[in-house]
């Protein structure tokens, strides 16, 4: 009988690692990166083309490898970082798998050049879908230089998974951000396409977090500061008041290495309680310093995530830590005469934390670990009497924004009339308002129950497909044109994005670096914050290249119509929801939104006959 099992060649088991190693341009990026700081380098330039499909670069003046080292790297599971499992509970590199080159070669087009100190020529090697095809040597500086061509050019069916380009090299240049932020002391260099895009020279923890930001950003920075026998924390993060409405700008490292945890941000966020108006995220940048003996970074082969031993103390010193910053920001622009410690009560009061463990609870008491080393404030304080007293100290917060009525027909120009099919008349005999967001109706017999907000959603996606299509849309221009600045991430995406935008109503330049000018915005986003409503509609674009399958255009109408059906007022006249609801009802399958959920349910004579004989006995 013929055995059925085989063992599978070195370069399927390296696509297969692939899978997982290598999941986007940005991940070659990762590995490349930190092989270069494991070598010692104090300068690392990456280059890029076509956001990394075409080529990614790394080249440091790191250490180099020996010609023997040089061929062996490639190799599964060759690795100079480890030479036994104890040396996983001790890592102090940020490389140990052995996976990651083999990986990379497997699905690309490699060439390295590599040399020592004290060696008189460099190393080169050539690899093409992990098969050598070129060794010999080569003139080059001292350290390495690795160069990923055509990404995934062996497995076409990956290639169809990447997302837009602009969104790849957000990616990428994230990935960047985060290397150059753990390692301050590196200079770090991004080119793309040939052009300077970031350069970062050595410097400090807060200006290197700063230059991230943009440099006007510095002064939103605070400094937090604390150190225990366990853990060292260090790092800033942002005033109250610059807290944004989309996620970014949040930085978690561990001994120098990125990773992620949801478990301390909370830890964090709980720290702002009571700060922040809703769904605002603050930005920081925190660095812990811990044993390595005391955590487990060998939990996944991207390595973000990260076990402590410690877990529970260091949510608690994060928290008072933060809050310590946060205090002596509220406490000291107001009168220096000495108050009560009311505060104490207030940051010591006990808070929820995301386990169902009984003991979690214990965490927010001053009696955690944390509060018997040190007293987040010097006593006699600012007293807090009231809720009002946080309004005092930071001043009054912004009331959500309200826009112009939605519904309304918008003024068209004569010689660019927007054509809408109509519904017969009278199709929508009445409207009943529930709850502000759910409207019930009757059309053509039958009783529908609608979802404002996605009806919203659904006309101005169509609306903002039509204004794409035209290359025009209503602009309500500024009285005083405004500068804002976005991320390096942000502005690449913006970037290709600013024709579009234009068409769709916004009135934007490229001001230099990351800084875009604004002339004007969309007549139905009038009254805006012209910043938050960016980010939020690159938020969205992002979201939906690659997961919905939208096309280019369909994505950022969708983001469009997002950040408009946000803005609308809850309120609304008669004859606004007639207007909106027969707009809806003339459109092709307007019972499902874009992303298949229904905007509304139906319910005929039958059905509801139905629910009334439902568990009757005759």
């Amino acid at each position: 009988m013929h055995s059925i099992i085989k063992l599978l060649p070195d370069s399927v088991a390296n696509q297969i690692a692939a899978g997982e190693v290598v999941q986007r341009p940005a991940s070659v990026v990762k590995e490349l990166l930190e092989n270069a700081l494991d070598a010692g380098a104090t300068q690392v330039k990456l280059l890029v083309r076509d956001a990394g499909s075409t080529l990614i670069q790394v080249i440091d003046n790191g250490k180099g490898m020996s010609e023997t080292d040089a061929r062996l790297c490639w190799e599964r599971h060759a690795t100079s970082k480890i030479r036994k499992a104890d040396d996983l509970f001790g890592l102090k590199s940020f490389g140990f798998r052995g996976e990651a080159l083999a990986s990379i070669a497997s699905v690309a087009q490699v060439e390295m050049r590599t040399r020592r100190i004290e060696d008189s020529a460099a190393s080169k090697i050539r690899i093409e879908a992990s098969r050598m095809v070129e060794e010999g040597s080569d003139s080059s500086p001292v350290g390495t230089s690795i160069a990923v061509k055509n990404l995934f050019y062996n497995i076409p069916a990956r290639r169809n998974f990447l997302k837009s380009p602009s969104v790849e090299f957000k990616h990428i240049v994230e990935e960047f951000q985060r290397q150059a932020l753990g390692a301050e002391s590196v200079h770090f260099q991004l080119y793309n396409n040939d052009q300077l895009l970031h350069d970062y020279p050595a410097e400090t923890k807060q200006k290197r977090f700063a230059s991230l930001l943009g440099k006007s950003k510095a002064d939103i920075l605070l400094p937090v500061l604390e150190e225990t026998e366990i853990v060292h924390i260090d790092g800033f993060v942002c005033k109250p008041e610059a807290a944004k409405k989309t996620r970014g700008d949040q930085y978690w490292f561990v001994n120098g290495r990125y990773f992620k945890s949801a478990y301390l941000h909370h830890a964090l966020m709980a720290a702002y309680e009571s700060l922040l108006p809703a769904d605002s995220f603050p930005a920081y940048c925190l660095y812990l310093s811990v044993d390595p003996a005391k955590i487990d970074v060998n939990v996944h082969p991207t390595k973000t995530e990260i076990k402590f031993e410690d877990e529970k103390y260091i949510y608690n010193l994060i928290k008072a830590a933060v809050r310590k910053a946060l205090g002596l920001y509220v406490v000291q622009p107001q009168s220096s005469e000495p108050e009560s410690s009311g505060w104490i009560d207030f940051l010591s009061s006990q808070r929820s934390v995301p386990n169902s463990n009984p003991d979690w609870g214990k965490l927010g008491k001053t009696e955690a670990p944390s509060a018997s080393r040190y007293n987040p404030f010097p006593s006699g304080g600012y007293e807090r009497n009231s809720h009002q007293d946080w309004q005092k100290i930071l001043g009054p917060v912004d009331e959500e924004i309200q826009a112009s009525r939605l519904h309304e027909p918008l003024a068209e120009e004569p010689d660019k009339p927007l054509q809408l099919p109509q519904p017969e008349a009278d199709a929508v005999a009445w409207i009943q308002v529930l709850n502000d967001r759910y409207w019930v109706f009757s059309f053509q017999g039958e009783l529908r129950i609608l979802d404002r907000r996605l009806a919203q959603q659904k006309v101005l996606f169509h609306q903002y497909v039509e204004y794409l299509e035209k290359g025009f849309s209503p602009t309500q221009q500024s009285l005083f044109p405004r500068t804002l600045e976005f991320s390096a991430g942000q502005m690449v995406v913006l970037l290709e994005l600013l024709e579009p935008l234009k068409a769709m109503g916004f009135d934007l330049s490229h001001f230099g670096g990351q800084t875009l000018l604004v002339n004007g915005v969309p007549a139905l986003l009038s009254g805006c914050d012209e910043q938050a409503t960016l980010e939020k509609i690159l938020e969205d674009y992002q979201s939906t290249q690659g997961d919905v399958k939208l096309s280019h255009t369909h994505s950022l109408a969708l983001a469009m119509a997002r950040s408009s059906a946000r803005m609308a007022a809850a309120e609304t006249q008669e004859s606004e929801r007639q207007h909106l609801v027969q707009r809806l009802m003339s459109l092709q399958q307007p019972q499902f939104g874009i992303d298949g959920r229904p905007v509304y349910i139906r319910m005929g004579a039958e059905q509801i006959t139905d629910l009334f004989k439902k568990n009757r006995n005759t």
